[in-house]
């Protein structure tokens, strides 16, 4: 079967397409109906971040209430989702007819200057663009980059395969990948659900990209710094160390980025509700908290504060924190929560954030607090945490030692290159210029030392002069973040002296540069007269621009599909603008226009992702892109489809999801055996590979490279210990690479003469000595 025909017909693809529009809409339905009933002043958009929030939630819910009983499969899926989103739903709706409550609640929507807006288009348009531009290569090529390959996407679809989530899948002796959080993933694995293909997942990452910005701006939107603050959170979105690593791939930084982002920017909008920000002589900043019902300051809070250019705070005069609504802190927890399950790195800044908020809170409130914000953030990223406890004792199990408490947890015998943190070369100048500034320089753009330095810069300044108590605890978070990416490991991972892994892993930096940089446009320094906002606004669009554009990405192709991407932006923000310089009132839109427009776009949409799967699957893979080693393996594989594959070698694992086929059909393990406490090794000896790949009845084993390297690649012992056996035949051989198609069972006694694997060998490393 060609990989031309895996292309979904028109039915197909309208039967998967509408099927899941149900789910998600429903769910949708059911989000909407509960943010009116928890908050239903709150309108614009931080009521949309919210919902979405409570959306992804709701699906991610629905997934993995499925997917432990084995029943995440389609028809489960579509029943859930309608009688849990409708349901929830309509219980809302009536709830809150029920309590009829006041839309004075409302945060604060002070007016953002029109340049501001210019310019905060002019970054979005550039950002489309730039993240277009991977993403056409993906949908051209397929998607290539290594962690794709060897565990996002293959959690996706193992998900998909199996109907289970809870369960540990075993493919990675490296960094036991089985045990990471998967929130994203499964965003991923529902796509391939309703359509058997992976032909949403080139484009969820962009999603995501959208959900931060709105978090950036709503950031700023109580400050009058909306457009500002989503500017000075592209300095970190639009940065290479994203765009290259998230755009059109299965990566998921971005993914927690976003829900950091949502958290930070509910929390506040929250107190935002309770409070007006002062300017430096004492007032009610210039449209912030001015509209009616929107609750001020208390006589008694209003200190004397000097009139100076510089905002000066005397201890006496310091703003209490106010009292947020509790469903709010609800929601920030939720979103926090939701990061703290896509990647381990965002457990200690959502843990920093948790004990700033419920400080904050104040003496008899925090017990209050600490339930509103804990219970829904243990619902939003505990199941995999949990799934860990209950398998192996250890809800982490990459953490050997609780202080004094050993933890039960798998013994990682193999070793790609040292985990070195930044930290361990703090000191060393060889490194540092190198390594860490031709990296820092890359990944951040020529202004890379501004950036750097205003992280800590605008961390110190929030928290010293930032009045505002929330501003001076994500201040506080987005510094602390900054450090714990120094001690990480693995961000300066690479042999001794050569950190061949940071410029991967400064990703790691993301979370702190786009809080900071949101947060600088909302500091005292640069809200309350035109001029400040102008220097926040200049200083922010001038450091976003040069990040942007020093990006690669401009000359790797795909220009004219970017463009028409950013000019279909750049069109939409004019008319918006339009509409609103003419007093266009969007809800007093007669609905019947709406339903022609939205049908309209629709159909449009539908008919564009019709030819965009089409051509996908048409190409998936027929380049190698960034692993032309495999090229041969990926060609083989186009045609092969219903089959159980066995991988072996290193490169094997990196490179699992290729083999998994246009249509997601084939079953794919890279082949080990577990160890104590659901660990993972590679097989030593020939016999016992015999016996695993007879258990396993596959039909073909592929036999990629030792090492990683791709410029000392070896064939692996794998190799020839299959070849070794008249059963198994051998279908390709392109340098190292070999490809059998096992006809028969594997004799053990076909070993003889073969070498078990080398101590060098089991940990990943060649052995020099011992040609086997």
């Amino acid at each position: 079967m060609s990989s031309a025909s895996f292309a979904l017909s028109a039915g197909a693809y309208l039967r998967g397409l509408v099927e899941l529009a149900i789910a998600a809409g429903a769910i949708a339905y059911g989000a909407v109906e509960l943010r009116r009933l928890l908050l239903p002043g709150w309108t614009g958009a931080p009521a949309r971040l919210v919902e979405v929030v409570l959306w992804s939630a709701g699906m991610l819910l629905v997934s993995e209430l499925i997917g432990t009983f084995g029943h995440f499969q389609r028809g489960w899926f579509l029943a859930v989702s309608i009688l849990g989103g409708v349901g929830a739903g309509l219980l809302a709706r009536s709830r809150a007819r029920a309590a009829n409550p006041s839309p004075s609640a409302s945060p604060p929507a002070p007016p953002a200057a029109a340049i501001a807006k210019i310019l905060a288009l002019v970054i979005v348009t550039g950002l489309t663009a730039a993240w277009v531009i991977p993403t056409l290569g993906s949908i051209a090529a397929g998607m290539d980059r290594a962690d794709t390959m060897w565990y996002h996407l293959p959690l996706a679809a193992r998900f998909v395969q199996t109907g289970h989530l809870g369960s540990i899948f075993f493919f990675d002796p490296v960094f036991f990948a089985s045990f990471y959080p998967a929130n994203s993933e499964v965003f991923h694995s529902i796509g391939m659900l309703f359509f058997g293909r992976d032909i949403l997942s080139p484009f969820v990452n962009d999603g995501w990209l959208i959900v931060a910005l709105l978090s950036c701006y709503c950031i700023g939107r109580p400050y009058g710094a909306g457009p500002q603050a989503l500017i000075g959170g592209s300095v970190a979105l639009g940065a290479q160390m994203l765009v290259e690593f998230q755009a059109g791939e299965g990566l998921n930084d971005i993914t927690g980025v976003a829900f950091f982002l949502a958290a930070a920017a509910i929390l506040a909008n929250a107190y935002a509700t309770r409070k007006k920000a002062l300017t430096p002589e004492g007032r009610p900043a210039s449209g912030v908290g001015s509209e009616p019902g929107a609750p001020g300051i208390p006589p008694e809070g209003r200190s004397r504060i000097h009139a100076s250019h510089r905002p000066r705070v005397h201890a006496a005069d310091v703003l209490r924190a106010p009292h947020p609504p509790l469903p709010a802190v609800v929601m920030a927890g939720l979103a926090a929560g939701l990061a703290a399950g896509v990647k381990l790195s965002f457990l200690p800044i959502v843990a920093a954030m948790t004990v700033g908020v419920v400080w904050m809170a104040g003496k008899g409130r925090r017990r209050r607090a600490a339930l509103a914000w804990s219970i829904p953030m243990l619902v939003g990223g505990s199941y995999w945490y949990l799934r860990n406890l209950f398998a192996v004792g250890n809800p982490i199990p990459e953490i050997h030692h609780l202080g004094p408490i050993a933890m039960p947890a798998p013994i990682r015998d193999f070793s790609l290159r040292p985990g070195f943190s930044v930290f361990h070369y703090a000191t060393d100048t060889r490194v540092w210029s190198d390594w860490f500034a031709p990296g820092l320089h890359d990944s951040l753009g020529l202004l890379w030392p501004v950036t750097v330095i205003g992280i800590f810069a605008i961390s110190a300044y929030a928290l010293w002069r930032g009045r505002d108590p929330i501003l001076r605890l994500l201040g506080r978070v987005a510094g602390f973040a900054a450090v714990v990416y120094i001690f990480t490991p693995f961000t300066a991972a690479g042999v001794e002296g050569e950190p061949i892994g940071f410029i991967w892993n400064l990703r790691y930096l993301a979370p702190s540069v786009a809080l900071a940089f949101a947060l600088l446009p909302c500091l005292p320094a640069f809200v309350g007269t035109p001029a400040r906002r102008a220097r926040a606004l200049l200083a922010v669009f001038v450091l976003a621009g040069f990040t942007i554009g020093s990006l690669v990405q401009w000359q790797q192709g795909h220009l004219k599909g970017a463009l028409a991407a950013a000019a279909v932006v750049a069109v939409g923000g004019m008319v918006i603008a339009a509409a609103g310089l003419r007093g266009i009132r969007w809800d007093a839109i007669r609905p019947s226009r709406w339903a022609a427009a939205l049908v309209l776009i629709a159909a449009v949409a539908v008919a564009g992702g019709y030819e965009v799967q089409k051509r996908y699957m048409q190409h998936r893979y027929e380049d190698a892109g960034s692993v032309p080693d495999l090229a041969g393996a990926f060609a083989w594989v186009r045609g092969v489809h219903d089959s159980r594959i066995a991988l072996a070698g290193v490169r094997g694992i990196f490179t699992q999801y290729a083999f998994y086929g246009p249509d997601l059909s084939n079953d794919v393990q890279w082949l080990g055996h577990q160890t104590a406490h659901d660990g993972y090794a590679r097989i030593a000896s020939c016999d016992a590979w015999y016996r695993a790949v007879n258990e396993g009845r596959y039909r073909y084993v592929v036999a990629t490279h030792d090492p990683y390297d791709p410029g000392t690649l070896t064939t692996t012992p794998e190799s020839r210990w299959t070849g070794a056996d008249p059963n198994a035949r051998l279908v390709l051989t392109e340098g190292p690479l070999h490809i059998f198609e096992v006809q028969g069972p594997l004799d053990p006694s076909n070993c003889t003469g073969q070498h078990r694997l080398s101590q060098h060998q089991l940990h990943g490393v060649p052995d020099p000595t011992n040609p086997q």
